[in-house]
């Protein structure tokens, strides 16, 4: 897959090929709102997440307004789907619980459900499983949404209270033949430290 900003990317570290062929990782930055508008990402040193992302998946820029509003960071819309099959991630500030902290819990996945309109219509219609995990010394939460549109999202926290959410959604039909390439996105999607955890 062509990629812009090659910094941004690095060789997935399993030597696994998924079905779609190989996958590379993306160093997200996590910027303010007023950095956005283009493609790219950072580099592993500088990195706040990362995600990895199978051939096939293109980068679209996230606008200031969909940062801004939504706290849309990064977006991968899966080739050929129509924008169909996609994976996000979002950044929330703590005041998007009202001031509250954040916390692993159902009210965070609504504080991501309310930056996803669509999201919103799938948690109310469908059924919502949850797991807890903790990689790296840092706990996560794993929600799947199953409904007509399916999501799953991993949550984390990290040092200042931010709220990150990695989300992969598809209609359930793309979603189940995707399912191995999905589930490992979603497994691989890690959170770091203000203060980079990387030597």
């Amino acid at each position: 897959m062509a990629r812009e900003a090659t910094a941004a990317y690095g060789t997935a570290a399993s030597d696994e090929v998924a079905s779609e062929g190989e996958f590379t990782t993306f160093y997200g930055a996590a910027n303010p709102p007023a950095t956005y508008g283009s493609i790219g990402g950072t580099t592993k040193a500088l990195a706040k997440y990362s995600y990895e992302v199978p051939d096939g998946w293109v980068e679209e820029a996230t606008s200031k307004v969909e940062k801004g509003s939504g706290g849309q960071d990064s977006r991968f819309v899966k080739s050929g789907t129509k924008g169909a099959v996609k994976a996000y991630c979002l950044t929330l500030n703590p005041a998007g619980q009202d001031g509250a902290s954040f916390a692993l819990t159902e009210a965070a996945l609504q504080a991501v459900a309310g930056a996803l309109s669509d999201m919103q219509d799938s948690i109310t219609a469908g059924q919502i499983s949850t797991k807890r995990a903790k990689e790296d010394g840092r706990e996560y939460a794993l929600f799947e949404v199953d409904a007509d549109r399916k999501y799953v999202v991993k949550i984390s926290i990290d040092n200042t209270g931010r709220l990150f959410a990695f989300v992969i959604t598809a209609p359930a039909s793309q979603f189940n033949r995707d399912k191995k390439n999905i589930e490992r996105m979603a497994n691989s999607f890690r959170v770091y430290s203000s203060v980079s955890q990387f030597v």
